[in-house]
């Protein structure tokens, strides 16, 4: 548990990154998860809701997510491809969606978050207050530097999706999903699940998967999952 020894709600994103330069504070946008690698050394907190962080833009072939969109505005937004909002339902119960944001979701870097692996499969990129657009891929391989701020997602907005996952109940967190999305003649597929939310290409690359394993499933059943749904989805898009 962390604790948290202060609280700044910055009005710029100037004054947001001046405060996140410190290596004690980090940013929270709903408030649900925090990202901190310091076990439990006390911490700062920078809150994100003054920014205006939380637009969803209209590109072209792109949608635009702030980062501070939280996840049921996602769900009930026409703009986003039915997929992603699709998934933005299942990601949370009800009233955490209304709290939890789409920064967050990306900072947390769930393995198991099925909205993860749709704006995975919808080809995101992420934009930071610096100005870079790093892969969503990469940052979820590599991680965020401390002082990184997540301003906003971009995600492909054409394309036909598919999900398929296995849980101990239809409520549950999947223990491993597949979430596949066809554009183009191209098809994308990621799993949750299996170590990270990670895009597959096929049984070659699931093969060689390591995922930890724990009391919903071992690491061979949970390849053999991941194998299984990957063919599942691959077959509902063909």
């Amino acid at each position: 548990m962390h604790q948290i020894v202060g609280y700044h709600r910055p009005a710029t994103i100037s004054d947001a990154l001046a405060l996140l330069g410190d290596g004690h504070r980090r940013p929270i946008g709903g408030g649900t998860t925090l990202r901190h690698d310091g076990g439990a050394a006390p911490v700062e907190v920078v809150d994100l809701q003054a920014l205006g962080l939380d637009a969803i833009g209209d590109e072209g072939d792109h949608v635009r997510l702030g980062a501070t969109t939280t996840l049921q505005r996602l769900a009930d937004a026409t703009l986003v491809p039915d997929l992603v909002r699709r998934l933005a339902r299942a990601e949370q119960p009800s009233t955490m969606r209304t709290i939890a944001t789409v920064g967050g979701t990306i900072g947390a870097a769930d393995p198991d978050s099925v909205l993860l692996a749709a704006l995975v499969v919808h080809g995101a990129s992420v934009r930071l207050a610096d100005g870079r657009d790093v892969a969503l891929s990469a940052v979820l391989e590599r991680g965020l530097s401390a002082g990184d701020l997540i301003v906003s997602a971009s995600i492909a907005a054409a394309g036909r999706g598919a999900v398929a996952s296995t849980g101990r109940t239809p409520a549950d967190t999947p223990i491993v999903a597949a979430v596949g999305r066809l554009a183009d003649g191209e098809r994308v597929v990621a799993l949750t699940g299996v170590g990270a939310v990670r895009r597959v290409s096929g049984h070659a690359e699931i093969d060689q998967l390591d995922p930890p394993g724990d009391f919903r499933g071992s690491t061979a059943y949970r390849r053999h999952l991941a194998t299984v749904l990957y063919d599942r989805v691959v077959a509902e898009l063909s």
